[in-house]
């Protein structure tokens, strides 16, 4: 097995690009397939070859002149197509319980942390703020959960003199247009990254692109039609990691219920093709039918010929309750199956305003496993971001001492999102603090829902009080 180091050192462009690219894992399933998944217009039941539509036959108005009967020709009806987007409700559900309440970084040395340190942690923790990085995490979770696969480039924007300005980040995934090649040594650590993409220039020519980092150069490569080739000399990126941290995992957020959610699909649109059918009154008649009421009449009179016309109205013996009972189960095991909270109006407005914290707690309980599971993933790889940038930070725009930075540990805290009873919490708090206040009268304005304007009611109270100081120190003196 190569080293990125030895495969660089080949120099021959395309032998390069396939030995980088040849090693990739594939996925199971493809991601077209996955990205039909996610959008609800390409789901199978919106498709003419999987869900086809119905053949009737109608009356031509001509008949057989052998046998005097009608003839019929048959024609084809559209169906009813009910696409559910059960799979972006999983994936953003998912990516709200982890990253609604933002990643917060922690310093978790066993020693105090020196003033240096802190400035240190501090300049990092700037640059993740510059970089509205908790928008980037909700990007890297929705992406991830549903793509699969998805990469965070750190590099340098330049000033006027082609010095390092400040650090940017970037978002790489499939549906941005990246094709993404993590290299990995013997013991699976990554040594290098490939990334394949097109630009398409002012005048509409399309360059197929492909970037390779290692931990100090990144090399330049393109494809214009005539084979692989470097288009400069490799150039230093700033850092003395590789500046690109890689997520994966091997199945979309929805896929081990994908066949269930197809199914409920089927149900809905076979249950909208029986609507359209009986939905509407149908009519029976026996004997003539002379008169018919018309569209909108009150007190409506049907006219029939002979002692034994009739006329009924054709309707279901009993409602389709099977079918309820089926979707209200398939849906329960999406939900159930993926770890996913039914969150919906109709179940939520069923709990009342007064649920206790404990069972909101209990309710949550899944979700919040879920969520757990994945701080393994994002935990390993937030830390690494941090380390990152601090390799950035101290190798190109400020220097500092090795003694400084290299003893400094830092660790992502996770908040998956709870609801809460706060009347109840209050309640607790007052219970535990003996009934003392636990809240400045300030804070109470400012936190108060009903205020617009915090510093305006301030200064009323303080004018208040002084006013309310003022009679007493005067009637008291009476």
């Amino acid at each position: 097995m190569k080293t990125i180091q030895e495969i660089m050192s080949i120099g021959d462009a395309t032998r390069i690009y396939q030995l980088i690219t040849a090693r990739k894992k594939p996925f199971k399933i493809p991601y077209e397939e996955i990205m039909r998944q996610l959008d609800p217009y390409k789901h199978k039941v919106m498709n003419p070859l999987f869900r086809k539509k119905k053949v009737v036959k109608t009356k031509t108005g001509k008949t057989d002149p052998r046998t005097g009967e009608p003839i019929y020709q048959e024609k084809r009806v559209e169906r009813v197509r009910v696409a559910v987007p059960f799979q972006s409700v999983i994936t953003e559900r998912t990516v709200g319980f982890l990253f609604s309440i933002p990643v917060e970084y922690q310093l978790t040395m066993k020693r105090p942390a020196t003033d240096n340190e802190t400035e240190l942690f501090n300049s990092i923790v700037s640059i993740f703020d510059a970089n509205k990085i908790k928008y980037i995490d909700k990007r890297i979770g929705r992406t991830l959960f549903s793509e699969r696969e998805c990469a965070e480039l750190w590099y340098y924007t330049l000033d006027a003199n082609k010095k390092p300005k400040e650090m940017r980040v970037k978002l790489l995934s499939p549906s941005r247009g990246d094709e993404l090649y993590p290299h990995w040594d013997e013991y699976d650590k990554m040594d290098g990254f490939g990334r394949k993409y097109n630009i398409i220039d002012e005048d509409g020519i399309s360059t197929i692109h492909f970037d390779v980092y290692t931990d100090r150069l990144v090399y330049k490569y393109i494809n214009d039609g005539g084979g692989w080739k470097l288009i400069e000399t490799p150039k230093q990126h700033g850092f003395t990691k590789i500046p690109v941290i890689y997520y994966r995992q091997d199945e979309a957020e929805w896929t081990k219920v994908q066949p269930v959610i197809e199914r409920v699909e089927e149900l809905l649109s076979n249950w909208g093709d029986t609507n359209d059918y009986f939905g509407s009154p149908s009519y029976f008649v026996k004997g003539q039918l002379t008169g018919f009421a018309e569209k909108g009449e009150q007190g409506k009179v049907y006219q029939a010929v002979g002692d034994t016309a009739d006329m009924r109205v054709l309707s279901w013996d009993s409602s389709p309750t099977s079918i309820n009972s089926e979707l209200a189960n398939l849906i329960n095991i999406i939900f159930s199956y993926t770890q996913t909270p039914d969150i919906s109006f109709e179940n939520m407005k069923t709990l009342g305003g007064n649920t206790s914290g404990v069972a909101i707690r209990l309710m949550f309980t899944d979700p919040h496993m879920k969520a757990e599971m994945k701080i393994e993933t994002f935990g390993e790889m937030f830390t690494r971001r941090f380390n990152l940038v601090l390799n950035g930070y101290v190798t190109s725009i400020k220097a500092v001492p090795e003694s400084v930075y290299e003893g400094i540990s830092v660790e992502p805290k996770f908040k998956p999102y709870l609801p809460k009873n706060e009347v109840e919490e209050m309640q607790i708090i007052s219970m535990s603090t003996g009934s003392k206040p636990t809240m400045s009268q300030e804070e109470g304005v400012r936190q108060n829902p009903r205020v617009n304007n915090p510093e305006e009611v301030l200064n009323q109270l303080k004018e208040e009080s002084q006013a309310e100081m003022m009679a007493n120190v005067f009637g008291g003196a009476e």
